[in-house]
């Protein structure tokens, strides 16, 4: 390796550990806590040097917010790719929100920064330009195409592709918040006895959305 490519990689890792430990402050204390300085006691490193990878709070924070989907992105990859090539599309569906699941439940503090503090998305991370709005839509294009391969294979009866991926993100967010907020408890005490909660969860909702027909069918 040469002494270029050395330090670049030094460069790349302090960069990463700027962003993981901004991602930690936010998460266990609020965005009012995240502070040049602040950040700067915590990686034992002066404020003029985050200077050199960030200009300000407002562009590290968008950096965690896209490196979260980022991240999110390759969970829920991973998990369809899993699947091999002759899945159907309900299954790949369901896959996509194991894969979302799973990110949350491996990386907690990005999902908290992402969707629980909602002025950072929304007021500090504006999606405002080309490559901001491109960062979402890596995890939530997926999604859509998805739910529309399975209406065009008559395998879901909707009238709205677009819709149907809203619903279904919003039974997966929602069955991840409440357990990570420790909602579910009495319910479930593992993330093993979640995981299965989450797939009943989605097999209703499949069920649900099964054409009346095929329903008839299945049950003659």
């Amino acid at each position: 390796m040469g002494i270029n490519e050395r330090r670049e990689r030094e460069k790349e890792a302090l960069r990463t550990r700027i962003v993981e430990a901004a991602r930690d402050i936010v998460s266990a204390e609020g965005l009012e806590a995240l502070s040049m300085r602040a950040l700067a006691e915590r990686i034992e490193y002066s404020p003029a040097t985050l200077y050199l990878y960030f200009k300000d709070k407002d562009e590290l924070i968008q950096e965690v917010v896209r490196e979260g989907f980022r991240r999110m992105g390759e969970c829920m990859c991973a998990e369809s790719s899993e699947l091999g090539s002759g899945a159907d599309a309900t299954q790949q569906h369901r896959a996509s929100g194991r894969g979302y699941a799973r990110f949350a439940l491996e990386n907690t503090a990005y999902f908290r920064v992402m969707f629980e503090l909602p002025t950072v998305a929304q007021m500090d991370c504006p999606t405002h330009d080309e490559e901001e709005a491109q960062t979402g839509q890596e995890s939530w294009t997926p999604v859509v195409e998805v739910v529309q391969r399975a209406m065009d294979a008559g395998l879901y009866a909707l009238p709205d592709a677009h819709r149907g991926a809203v619903i279904s993100w919003g039974l997966v967010h929602g069955l991840v918040s409440l357990y990570l907020s420790g909602h579910l408890a009495e319910v479930v005490m593992s993330n093993e006895e979640f995981m299965k909660l989450l797939e009943d969860a989605m097999d209703s909702l499949r069920v649900g959305w099964t054409p009346r027909e095929t329903r008839q069918a299945d049950l003659a």
